[in-house]
Formats: C-alpha cells, sequence, structure tokens
C-alpha cells in the first residue's frame, strides 16, 4: 500500500516547516510539496529523497494546489493521501498509526472516507474543541466519529477523490476541508473519524484569545474575508450541517462585534467582514 502526503505551502521557508516536512517524509512513499508562494525555495527541501516539489509563483489557494498534488497522486496511483498542513508537528508513528486504524475501521465492516487526527494548541497545549464536528465516541476502537477531518494530518484513499470528486476551488481556502466531506457523505456512504492515539500540535490563526467567555482563534483581517463569504456559500448548501451553521453564524456575529472595537487594524477588519457578506450574497456558488 503506497501513501503520498500532499503539503501546501506559503512563505513557509523556516528550518521549523522543513523539519517537519522531514519527519512526514519518513513516514509515507512520496511527499508532494505544492509552494503557493510568489517565491520558490527548492533548496530548503533539496535533502528530502522522496519530495517533489511544485512551484506555483502565484497563491492558487489551498484548494487549488491540494488539487495539484492529487492530480500528481493519482497519476503514481498511489493507495492513500495524506493531508498535512507544514506548520504541524507529529510523531514519528503518526502515519502507521492512522493507516493502521484505518485497516481496523474498515475490517470492522465501516466504509472509512476519511480518518484525522486530534489537534492541541502548539502554544497551550490544550486541546481544540470539536463541537458540532462530533457525531459520536467509538472508545472500543479509541476513536471519534466527526462530520469532517482538517487537513492537517488527514488520511484519506485515493478512491474516494476519483468518486467524490476533487477540492472545491472557489472557496479558495476557510471550509475546503469540511465541504469535501460534507459532499462526500452526502454523495456516498462514507464516515469520517479521528484517530485518539494520534496527537498533533498545530496553531488556527494568529494565536487565541478568550472572547465571550470562550477560548478562541484570533483570524487575521483577510481571512475573514473568506470565512464571512464561504459561510454564506455553504449555508446555500443542502449537505451542510444545520449544527455547524448555527454554531458558525453565532461565532461570526460574535466576531463581528468584537473585531471592529477591539482587535487592530480595526478599519481592515471592517473591510474585510463587510466584502465578505457582500460577496457572499451577490455571489451565487450553491
Amino acid at each position: 500500500m503506497r501513501t503520498i502526503a500532499i503539503v501546501v505551502l506559503y512563505n513557509d521557508n523556516t528550518i521549523e516547516v522543513a523539519n517537519n516536512i522531514s519527519m512526514i517524509a519518513k513516514q509515507v512513499d512520496k511527499v508532494c510539496l505544492v509552494d503557493n508562494s510568489d517565491v520558490a525555495y527548492p533548496e530548503r527541501f533539496s535533502r528530502i529523497a522522496n519530495a517533489i516539489y511544485l512551484p506555483q509563483y502565484q497563491n492558487k489557494g489551498i484548494a487549488a494546489a491540494q488539487n495539484i498534488g492529487l492530480r500528481y497522486a493519482m497519476e503514481q496511483e498511489v493507495d492513500y493521501v495524506l493531508f498535512a498542513d507544514p506548520d504541524t508537528t507529529i510523531t514519528s508513528e503518526a502515519v502507521s498509526c492512522l493507516l493502521s486504524t484505518f485497516r481496523k475501521l474498515a475490517s470492522s465492516s465501516f466504509h472509512v472516507g476519511g480518518i484525522g487526527s486530534v489537534a492541541r494548541n502548539k502554544a497551550t497545549k490544550q486541546y481544540y474543541p470539536l463541537r458540532s464536528n462530533l457525531l459520536q465516541e467509538l472508545p472500543e476502537l479509541n476513536v471519534k466519529e466527526v462530520t469532517y477531518t482538517m487537513n492537517s494530518i488527514s488520511l484519506y484513499p485515493i478512491q474516494l477523490f476519483q468518486e467524490v470528486g476533487m477540492m472545491d476551488e472557489a472557496l479558495f481556502i476557510d471550509g475546503v476541508d469540511s465541504e469535501f466531506c460534507w459532499r462526500a457523505t452526502s454523495l456516498i456512504d462514507v464516515k469520517f473519524f479521528l484517530d485518539n492515539s494520534v496527537v498533533i500540535e498545530h496553531m488556527l490563526g494568529m494565536g487565541t484569545k478568550v472572547i465571550g467567555g470562550k477560548e478562541r482563534s484570533i483570524t487575521p483581517p483577510y481571512r475573514m474575508y473568506y470565512q464571512y463569504r464561504n459561510y454564506l456559500w455553504l449555508a446555500r448548501r443542502s449537505y451542510t450541517p444545520k449544527s455547524w451553521l448555527r454554531e458558525n453564524g453565532l461565532r461570526y456575529l460574535v466576531k463581528m462585534i468584537y473585531y471592529p472595537l477591539f482587535k487592530s487594524p480595526r478599519l481592515a477588519y471592517i473591510k474585510y467582514i463587510l466584502k465578505g457578506i457582500t460577496d457572499g450574497i451577490k455571489q451565487n456558488n450553491s
């Protein structure tokens, strides 16, 4: 069984990223690095023997970059695809554990669409809450069933993309991973899981802050555009879970009040929020 990791880069020319990718490369047959940066950094990854570096010289968005990697993976006739974020820290057994759990679930008569890892905040070491994403705990298999898996260290059979289709490039960045999983479950009988034995360290946004009594990730201004626009787009799709819409609708209402009043640069936040709402209403991507 051959596995290829797809890592999307964007201005990630750091030693930490190179070390993270080296750790991933040791656990898979090949690493496909799709670089959305304006400038290419092939020398940073030249020492990784099983890596292929595909610079794009522009930011095409995570979905388009993942599709480039997926098309390459299909040409290589691999069995599994591992999506990985470059800033995510993993253990040396992470991929083998995901593969083992995938097979264990399949042998238990589950039609597995994908299996991801449990993420905790790199700075605080606190686990990110699943909230509406959690469907059920399966302690006998040491997994959680979820509505979607994140891009960070998640394993999928390559056949799933041949059956369901590719990532939605119009979304560009936010909601790409969740939309794909929701679309998959609406089209074919598959389930998605998190492996409790695989814990990764990751950072959402620019860190966390307690807002409205809850710890929330701090979002940079430009990401607000995609969050609000994509929320309105996904709200029109029949397969988007109502629980996700309720939870994130409330979260975005809180953000709409908090960021323009308390977070600099306030005008930038107002600009991107309003533009995201405007384009989300005007543009129909349902």
